[in-house]
C-alpha cells in the first residue's frame, strides 16, 4: 500500500512517536510509507524510516491510505487524494463543549474545537487511539468510531538497573503547560515533606535528555506522579510503568487501557494534591504494595505490542480498501 500520514511537525511528542512508530513498522512490511509535515525535515530524536516530505508536496501525490491526527488538517485531507482518509483521534478537547457545540456560532478560542468537530463530521474513517474515547463518542456523539491502540516501545522503556540514591526520589514530568498538573505534584510533594522532608522531586521535560537514556530515568525513581487533567493515551505513565516505577496518577481516560486502580497503579482525582500526597507516601512507605503494583503493570505494559498494533493498523485500512466506509476520491 502507499500510505501517507500528515503531521504537524516531527518533534518530540507523545502523538507524534506514535505515528513514527506505525510508519516505521509498516516501512518494515514493504509498504511504501511517506511523512509530511510543513518542514519536511528529518526526525531528530528517533529513528524514523518512512520518506520525511514537506506538506506542499502532498497535492501532488496518490495514495491508497491518508492518515491525519492534526485537527486543523481536516481540510487538506478532505482535497488529498487518497482512496481511504483515516482520522486518527489521538485527543479530545474540551470535550463538554465539543458535543453541543455548533461550528457555524461564532465562539471565542474555538479554533482547535471547531476543527476537531468539524473532522468529526467528515465521511473519513474515525479511529480512537484509547479505549476511553472511542467509548464517548459513540455515547456522547452518537459516533461509529473505531478503535486502534498504539504499543509501548520497550527496546527504549523496560527495566533497568541503576545506582539508588539515598533518600527517596519522586520523578515526575516537569511540562510546564497548566493541563499536565504540575501545580498538584508541587503541591502534593510539599504535603510529602511534611512527613518524609528528605524526598528529592525530579523531573526530565526540556532537560535533553537522549531518548536512551529515558529508561534510567524512570528505573532510578522510587515513585513516579503524573498530575494531567486529560490525556488521550498517556504515554509517560505507560512508559514509567514499563520501566517498573511504582505509579501514583489521575484518574482520567487516558490511563484507563492500563493503569488498573489499586492493582497497577495508584489513582487520585484531578487536582486533590492532598489524595496525591496520601498516594505517595503509602508507596514511599509500603514497599510490598509498591512491589505489587510493579509486577502488575509489568505484566500489562506486555498487552501493548508495537508488531501487533502495526499488524492490525494495516488490516483496518486493507479492510476499508477493500470495500467498507473509506470515502473514495481523486
Amino acid at each position: 500500500m502507499r500510505i501517507a500520514f500528515v503531521e504537524p511537525h516531527l518533534e518530540l511528542y507523545g502523538g507524534i512517536r506514535r505515528i513514527l512508530h506505525f510508519a516505521n513498522r509498516f516501512v518494515d512490511r514493504g509498504h511504501d510509507v511517506t511523512v509530511f509535515h510543513p518542514a519536511g525535515t528529518p526526525c531528530a530524536w528517533m529513528p524514523c524510516r518512512a520518506r520525511v516530505e514537506p506538506l506542499a508536496a502532498l497535492s501532488g501525490r496518490r495514495h491508497d491510505v491518508l492518515v491525519f491526527n492534526d485537527p486543523p488538517h481536516w481540510r487538506l485531507a478532505r482535497r488529498a487524494r487518497a482512496a481511504v482518509k483515516i482520522h486518527y483521534i489521538l485527543a479530545l478537547y474540551d470535550r463538554e463543549r465539543l458535543a453541543r457545540f455548533d461550528p457555524r456560532v461564532w465562539w471565542p478560542r474555538r479554533g482547535r474545537t471547531m476543527s476537531l468537530k468539524r473532522a468529526l463530521r467528515e465521511p473519513f474513517v474515525h479511529v480512537a487511539n484509547a479505549t476511553w474515547m472511542q467509548r464517548w463518542l459513540r455515547e456522547r456523539m452518537g459516533l461509529d468510531v473505531e478503535l486502534q491502540l498504539g504499543g509501548v516501545d520497550t527496546d527504549t522503556f523496560h527495566p533497568v538497573d541503576v545506582p539508588r540514591a539515598d533518600r527517596p526520589i519522586v520523578l515526575a514530568s516537569g511540562d510546564p503547560r497548566p493541563r499536565k498538573g504540575m501545580n498538584t505534584v508541587f503541591e502534593a510533594i510539599a504535603r510529602v515533606r511534611q512527613r518524609r522532608p528528605d524526598v528529592e522531586l525530579r523531573t526530565y521535560h526540556g532537560r535533553g535528555i537522549p531518548q536512551r537514556e529515558m529508561a534510567s530515568v524512570y528505573a532510578g525513581a522510587d515513585v513516579f506522579v503524573d498530575g494531567q487533567h486529560y490525556a488521550g493515551w498517556n504515554n509517560p505513565v505507560v512508559e514509567a510503568m514499563a520501566c517498573g516505577t511504582p505509579v501514583v496518577c489521575t484518574d482520567i481516560g487516558g490511563v484507563a487501557d492500563f493503569a488498573e486502580p489499586d492493582r497497577t497503579a495508584l489513582l487520585v482525582p484531578v487536582g486533590d494534591a492532598d489524595a496525591m500526597a496520601r498516594a505517595i507516601l503509602r508507596l514511599l512507605e509500603d514497599r510490598a504494595l509498591a512491589e505489587r503494583l510493579r509486577r502488575a503493570a509489568l505484566e500489562r505494559v506486555r498487552r501493548f505490542d508495537w508488531e501487533a498494533a502495526a499488524d492490525a493498523f494495516l488490516a483496518l485500512m486493507r479492510r476499508h480498501l477493500e470495500g467498507g466506509r473509506g470515502r473514495r476520491t481523486g
